[in-house]
């Protein structure tokens, strides 16, 4: 009897150890609002990944294209800098033949940019961390 009231006891200690302590939780960051549609970008900020290489930096992350609360469609943004090139990026919503240059007030890239730490110049000289 003793060893099943121990048994329990441990089941009892996991199950609270796994059910409240690891605990985790992503959240959706608006970051950008497009007029020219009427959408707003929320960046899912537990998909960033990054890295650098020998060549120069890249980052990944998934955003939410969302019209009047109602989420529209998932969008893959990676973007990357070859050594001293400027930023680029490429979608899922792209042909996939081309990238394109970043442009400083986008959202998507600010935050991300923000999120790891890394910091970048504008093309009017702006150093921005």
């Amino acid at each position: 009897m003793k060893k099943f009231l121990l048994s329990i006891a441990m089941a009892l200690t996991m199950f609270c150890t796994v059910a409240f302590a690891s605990t985790c939780e992503a959240t959706d960051v608006w970051v950008d609002h497009w007029n020219d549609e009427n959408v707003d970008i929320y960046v899912m900020d537990d998909t960033i990944c990054h890295g650098t290489t020998s060549s120069g930096r890249w980052f990944n992350v998934v955003t939410k294209k969302v019209q009047n609360g109602r989420l529209l469609r998932t969008i893959d943004w990676k973007f990357s800098k070859y050594k001293t090139d400027m930023w680029r990026y490429e979608t899922s919503t792209m042909d996939g033949r081309h990238t394109t240059a970043v442009f400083p007030d986008n959202g998507v890239f600010r935050y991300c940019m923000n999120a790891i730490g890394w910091s970048y110049n504008t093309s009017d000289g702006i150093h921005c961390i």
